[in-house]
């Protein structure tokens, strides 16, 4: 009895030290699993409501999409904004102007009748698009110079050429002997000084 009393005595501390390593380890566990249940259930509820939110998000991306493509090939007459709400005009399309040809008579010049052609005057600029900036409450343009395209503001130098007002419909600009005024429906006009 005296043999069974020490042992006991003797490994009383290690036994204890292993059933609460074993109970210590169950609840380890225990948590573990549960945080990873936790987990993957607010992962599992965030994806059901984010489903519908991308889908939606996904759709707005295309309509924006189409909407500008549509405005790039300059279909877009001019109607309300769906990004601001304003109504908003796009430039007509250019017109290339040719003075008539001019058929000299025989009056005019000894010989036979000659017909004279003038070179064909093309204005290398073009305005695209007048846009509104609400932050600054000042008008910016869009021109173009040949095939390249600028965003201009007052004071802002295109093709040797000025830039004197912008306004919601048109912009002016001067350079030493004229002055230029484009009109965003395409109504243009050139002003000797």
């Amino acid at each position: 009895m005296v043999e069974k009393d020490s042992f006991a005595k003797k490994y009383s501390v290690m036994i204890f030290a292993c059933v609460l390593a074993l109970a210590l380890a169950g609840f380890m566990a225990y948590n573990v699993d549960n945080q990873k249940k936790s987990f993957d259930k607010v992962v599992s509820d965030a994806l059901k409501t984010s489903e519908g939110y991308d889908q939606a998000f996904i759709d707005m991306v295309n309509r924006l999409e189409d909407e500008l493509a549509e405005r790039a090939s300059f279909g877009y007459a001019g109607r309300k904004d769906p990004m601001t709400g304003t109504v908003r005009q796009v430039a007509a399309a250019p017109v290339r102007r040719t003075p008539p040809n001019r058929i000299r008579s025989a009056k005019d010049e000894p010989g036979a009748a000659k017909e004279v052609k003038q070179a064909a005057v093309i204005d290398p600029v073009r305005l695209t698009a007048i846009i509104f900036d609400n932050t600054r409450n000042t008008f910016t343009a869009v021109v173009m110079d040949g095939e390249r395209s600028y965003s201009v503001d007052v004071g802002d130098r295109v093709a040797g050429r000025r830039i004197t007002r912008i306004a919601a419909q048109e912009i002016t600009m001067e350079s030493d002997t004229e002055r230029f005024t484009y009109h965003i429906l395409g109504n243009n006009t050139r002003v000797h000084k």
